[in-house]
């Protein structure tokens, strides 16, 4: 209780007390409910990327950076600015099979660094793709195009071939031989040869969705990897 000298000041300094305890504690969650920007779960940013991918270069583990290509806002305040820098891993890589199969990756996307609020752990997976670099799959993973197409040209062009050839040469049963031959050829050089490996140029565009809310600390409170 504050010091008073009569009992008229005593409820006077009893007035004053309850009233800075109620700012005490009243005020200070307040204020930082107001400071604190929350992100919620599923929305997605966009960034650029800052290295060339490839399931034919790249390994298991390998890093990678990537930038914000468009600001973030939440109601006319900006929390993720453009240059914001996002930090991941390769975290599966498949290459495709010699006679079928499709390339596979998924990126893992671990931090952003935002100017002014510090490094930010996030979770995240690759949500878009632009049109002809893949499929992207629910759980994050890019899935290459299938060889199926390219690998029956590559069969049926040398048959053919043996087959004119053959037919010029011995007629019909040279022609038979002729594609018989033509199939071994075309089928030993799809053996010899992988499917389309997926591919990211260093500069192309994706779009990551947040799998669980991202908390942003007010600008000036920088931090190092905040949980």
């Amino acid at each position: 209780m504050l010091p008073c000298k009569n009992s008229g000041m005593n409820r006077y300094c009893n007035s004053t007390l309850i009233v800075v305890l109620l700012l005490v504690f009243l005020v200070p969650p307040l204020s930082a409910a107001a400071s604190e920007s929350v992100v919620p779960e599923g929305t997605r940013i966009t960034l650029q990327l800052n290295n060339n991918l490839s399931t034919g270069k790249n390994n298991e583990g390998d890093p990678f950076t990537a930038v914000v290509m468009v600001p973030l806002y939440m109601g006319d305040r900006m929390v993720i600015p453009k240059g914001s820098l996002v930090t991941g891993s390769i975290s599966r890589i498949s290459r495709p099979g010699r006679f079928k199969g499709k390339a596979l990756m998924t990126l893992l996307f671990q931090s952003i660094n935002i100017p002014g609020r510090g490094e930010l752990s996030i979770t995240a997976s690759l949500a878009a793709l632009p049109e002809g670099n893949g499929t992207v799959r629910s759980e994050g993973t890019v899935v290459g195009k299938g060889s199926e197409g390219s690998d029956a040209t590559r069969i049926l062009t040398p048959s053919a071939l043996g087959g004119g050839i053959g037919g010029l040469v011995g007629g019909g049963r040279g022609a038979a031989i002729g594609v018989g031959a033509g199939v071994i050829i075309g089928t030993a050089t799809v053996f010899a040869t992988r499917g389309k490996d997926l591919e990211f140029r260093r500069g192309s565009t994706m779009d990551i969705s947040l799998d669980r809310p991202l908390s942003i600390p007010p600008e000036g409170e920088n931090v190092s990897i905040r949980r």
